[in-house]
């Protein structure tokens, strides 16, 4: 009987003690807000660009290049891809990246190459050369144009201040919807 009362007494004590200590049960880490990949495709990634640049920009022979074809069902996950030119096998009209740099708090890019622009909602950057850098929390997106490869199409491309807008407004959504 002593040996009984005793074998519960040290149950309950282990118990109580367990239950002080958390055993069984660790704490929920704080989520890391850039440890998040994304579900997407490179393929979703593609379409949407290769619809902006038809209906938006009016370039209606961009398509899918072969680097991006290799690729083009592979998730995203922390970063994505789409290369888009203007006929088979030729030089780059359009390509963009997103991706999770893990951290909101990132430096901004440096150097005359980049200029910053404001009144869009998020942090946006253009260089010279038409290349747009934007980032949406932890996402980076960039989506550089081929100024010459997109004027020798059948409608050539020119950038007029509207366009430009549009492909801004263009990048930050899909930044976004990459996510």
């Amino acid at each position: 009987m002593f040996g009984r009362r005793w074998g519960l007494r040290c149950l309950a004590a282990a118990v109580a003690v367990l239950a002080l200590a958390g055993c069984g049960s660790s704490p929920v880490p704080e989520s890391d807000p850039g440890s998040t990949p994304s579900a997407h495709s490179n393929k979703d990634l593609c379409d949407r660009m290769t619809d902006f640049f038809h209906n938006t920009l009016g370039v209606p022979e961009a398509q899918v290049a072969e680097l991006s074809q290799g690729t083009i069902n592979a998730t995203i996950g922390m970063s994505g891809s789409c290369y888009l030119n203007l006929q088979r096998r030729a030089p780059y009209v359009a390509w963009m990246t997103v991706r999770n740099m893990r951290k909101p708090d990132h430096t901004d890019p440096t150097g005359d190459r980049y200029q910053r622009l404001d009144g869009f909602g998020e942090d946006v950057w253009r260089t010279p050369d038409d290349s747009f850098l934007t980032r949406v929390g932890t996402w980076e997106g960039m989506l550089a144009i081929d100024d010459k490869v997109a004027g020798a199409g059948s409608t050539p491309l020119r950038m007029t201040d509207a366009k430009v807008r549009d492909t801004i407004g263009f990048l930050i959504d899909v930044t976004r919807q990459m996510q």
